[in-house]
């Protein structure tokens, strides 16, 4: 069994040898293989080249092509600080008011500052791992968290309890089609999935999400969903509150956060979705080769089902964790076969 059959038995729950893993590496990658973070983040050979090198290198089944969270904000023409060697910053929001939203327009993603680099190297790792690898992309954030970045977070939020609700939905519809947008082209690069993320949706209460976030993350999901790969979600933080909303969305796979017990997940969905997870990524980065191992088997082996797992820490690798610690984790997978 390939990596990438071994990947899509574990999304739609089908017999399969072991739990496959993949992980998001922008900063160990860079760290390890000494390349500049800057210069990896805007070089698409660089960047799918590193990352096949990096899957090899620690023996997973799969390859995340992301750059970082401040895409679509580049592409609408958001400022952006650059140090030469970790995650860029955001200088400033694009949006001095909510109601100016209207004033964006959805760019074109193949010519789009950010989105062309990341498009172009996921092509490029599509093509140069062939069935070596289940290759999946990040579209960066989901409509709500892509909001949330182009007024500022706190901003935002605060705009959830106002009064100015057609503004906010107003800002949501514009940020669905952006995502729809950005995910439609990533699609026809090749990938065998894709992924968003709504980093800022574990933030509020269940009524919330259920108000502003969810109709428009369904929104984007059903019109991604058209078989050309699969859709992968996720939620950083402590996302247990809004699982049971989570059940019935057309998606493949959730990855979630250290914060929730992988058999909780499970419960809440009714298995109805792959999960991806969830090693702490501080025990990642600080704990030992055989430590990470232990930890690892005893992850799957307590899962509520471990034939819809698929193995990786609970969000980005930290940049100081040693690829030794990566090695082990996925030889624990290889390692414990499944019934």
């Amino acid at each position: 069994m390939n990596a990438v059959n071994r990947m899509r038995a574990a999304i739609n729950g089908a017999p399969h040898d072991y739990p496959p893993s993949i992980w998001i590496a922008t900063a160990v990658v860079c760290r390890n293989f000494a390349i500049p973070q800057v210069e990896w983040s805007h070089d698409a050979d660089l960047l799918a080249d590193s990352l096949i090198r990096f899957s090899r290198e620690i023996g997973c089944d799969g390859i995340y092509v992301t750059r970082d969270n401040l895409v679509t904000h580049e592409a609408l023409g958001g400022a952006i600080d650059w140090p030469p060697d970790d995650e860029p910053m955001l200088k400033k929001p694009v949006l001095t008011e909510i109601s100016d939203w209207h004033t964006l327009d959805v760019p074109q993603p193949e010519t789009a500052a950010g989105m062309q680099t990341v498009l172009q190297a996921a092509r490029l790792a599509s093509q140069n791992a062939g069935d070596e690898f289940y290759v999946m992309a990040n579209i960066d954030c989901g409509p709500f968290t892509t909001a949330a970045n182009l007024l500022g977070v706190q901003r935002f939020l605060g705009e959830l309890a106002g009064e100015n609700r057609q503004a906010v939905h107003g800002l949501l519809e514009f940020c669905t089609e952006l995502v729809i947008a950005y995910g439609k082209a990533m699609q026809r690069t090749g990938v065998r999935g894709i992924q968003m993320g709504e980093a800022s949706a574990s933030l509020i209460n269940p009524d919330h999400f259920a108000a502003f976030a969810l109709p428009y993350i369904r929104r984007a999901a059903e019109a991604l969903a058209d078989n050309r790969g699969d859709l992968w979600l996720h939620i950083c933080g402590n996302s247990e509150h809004l699982l049971h909303q989570l059940r019935d969305l057309p998606i493949q796979v959730l990855e979630i956060d250290a914060q929730v017990p992988l058999r909780r997940a499970g419960q809440s969905l009714g298995n109805r979705m792959a999960l991806k997870g969830n090693i702490d990524t501080l025990l990642l980065q600080n704990e030992n080769p055989q430590q990470i191992y232990e930890r690892t088997q005893k992850m799957i082996r307590t899962s509520d089902n471990p034939r819809r797992l698929i193995v990786s820490a609970g969000c980005g690798v930290p940049r100081q964790t040693p690829l030794e610690n990566l090695q082990a984790a996925c030889r624990a997978c290889s390692d414990t076969l499944l019934s």
